[in-house]
């Protein structure tokens, strides 16, 4: 009787084990952030935890501010949450590894101590960073540079302003400390104020006449006139900031007719010759006296192959393809101004600056010649329609030329400085001589009798 009594008791607390045990949700006694989830399965489980416990984050807030600005978040913008998944999960296994008897004996006591689980608070960085860049679209803002021009004679200078440029990295790090809190928070925007690269100040400091040339054209030649008159309206109001290099054949811009170029006389290969834009060299070589004259330091320039008369020599510049330019640097502190253009018979350029010099110093430059080129050998062009013997100088070559050019600096109209500057060197041409090749006639005897006609010249004569 006592076995029949014993095992029945077994087969009871077995009935007992397996009711208790063999469920499909979570224990009863077990909570999660302090909500009771026993007999709960896993996913009603993680419904109920989301709606009691994350969605408190719909209801805190992170602002953050500049100045009399604000952007108000929500904590589940970024992310915040606790992860109930998790909790979840592990409370579900609790009571689940063991014997029976260890695991009946863990869910028996669940009743007299419930067992509470604590799920990890987090937050999404990634949305933090993404949400603070997508801010700096509005908080950060360009500097605005203060703008030189010149109009009627006189300069306009606008204002300039400053700019802002948020520190991302910073604002989203305090945004992430702020969610840490878990509480409502404010954020100042952290960032830097951006100076503007060109101040009213610099520009104001950057209207001084400090170089200046003109060169004279004549008024017959409507093509290459059409060429400095758009020559100069196009370099005309560049402006290079301090430590920019200015470069002529940028400036002007592609030497086409679509770009209002004309055909006129240029320099090729050593001979003139018709072709688009001749004539902005002489813009060049107007510019360059007056940069040199305004003391900054020429980066490339180069010479004619032929001697031209607008300029002496030594003191002209040439622009030809990408191979010739003309490219002067600012080395000062402030703007660099380039006024140019034509009136009357001169082209005008005007380089306007912050004058560090006495009002007593002038510049002067002075070319001496040190060499001279022969003429090459003349060239000969036969004519069969001229009579031979005749012999006509069509052109006139020029002897090469060979010169340094000194600059001299003058102060209170002492001379101070005498100095090398640069050297030029311009080819010899060669006379153009055409000469005829055509027999003179002949007349025999028999073709004096029998003919009855007289040239008049003796016979074997040549035209002279």
């Amino acid at each position: 009787a006592a076995a029949v009594g014993i095992t029945y008791r077994n087969k009871k607390l077995k009935a007992e084990m397996d009711k208790t045990l063999n469920v499909n949700t979570v224990y009863n006694g077990i909570t999660v952030n302090g909500v009771n989830i026993g007999g709960m399965n896993v996913e009603d489980a993680c419904q109920t935890l989301q709606s009691q416990v994350n969605s408190e984050f719909d209801n805190i807030y992170v602002t953050l501010t500049k100045d009399d600005k604000n952007w108000k978040y929500k904590f589940s913008d970024f992310g915040a949450r606790y992860a109930v998944e998790n909790t979840v999960a592990e409370a579900f296994k609790y009571g689940r590894e063991g014997t029976e008897k260890e695991r009946y004996k863990l869910v028996k006591e669940l009743e007299k101590n419930p067992k509470e689980f604590e799920s990890e608070y987090t937050y999404d960085k990634e949305k933090v960073n993404s949400t603070v860049l997508a801010l700096d679209t509005d908080v950060s803002k360009d500097a605005v540079n203060s703008k030189l021009s010149r109009e009627n004679g006189r300069f306009v200078i606008s204002d300039s302003q400053q700019g802002y440029k948020m520190d991302v990295a910073k604002t989203s790090a305090d945004v992430c400390a702020a969610l840490s809190t878990m509480a409502d928070a404010s954020v100042t925007i952290s960032g830097n104020a951006v100076e503007p690269a060109v101040t009213r100040e610099d520009n104001e400091k950057a209207t001084s006449l400090i170089g200046s040339y003109s060169t004279k054209y004549s008024g017959g030649n409507a093509g290459r006139n059409e060429n400095l008159r758009v020559g100069c309206l196009n370099i005309n109001g560049t402006i290079v900031e301090p430590g920019e290099t200015f470069s002529m054949n940028v400036s002007l811009g592609p030497q086409t007719y679509e770009n209002g170029y004309r055909d006129a006389a240029v320099i090729v290969n050593g001979k003139i010759e018709n072709d688009v834009a001749g004539g902005v060299c002489q813009v060049t070589s107007t510019l360059y006296n007056a940069v040199i004259r305004a003391e900054l330091p020429i980066v490339q320039r180069s010479n004619h192959s032929l001697t031209v008369s607008y300029v002496p020599l030594g003191l002209d510049a040439a622009v030809a393809g990408d191979y010739k330019d003309l490219k002067f640097k600012n080395d000062t502190q402030y703007p660099v101004y380039i006024e140019a253009y034509t009136t009357g018979s001169q082209v005008v350029c005007n380089v306007y600056g912050h004058e560090i010099h006495d009002s007593g110093r002038k510049v002067e430059f002075e070319t001496v010649l040190t060499g001279t080129i022969e003429k090459p050998a003349e060239v000969v062009t036969e004519d069969p329609n001229l009579p031979e013997g005749t012999r006509t100088v069509t052109k006139y070559g020029k002897e090469g030329k060979k010169v340094d050019t000194y600059k001299k600096v003058y102060e209170n109209g002492k001379l101070v400085s005498n100095e090398y500057f640069s050297s030029s060197q311009y080819k010899a041409t060669a006379d153009e001589v055409t000469v005829g090749t055509k027999k003179a006639e002949t007349k025999t005897e028999n073709s004096a009798k029998n003919t009855n006609t007289s040239s008049g010249e003796s016979g074997g004569s040549i035209f002279q």
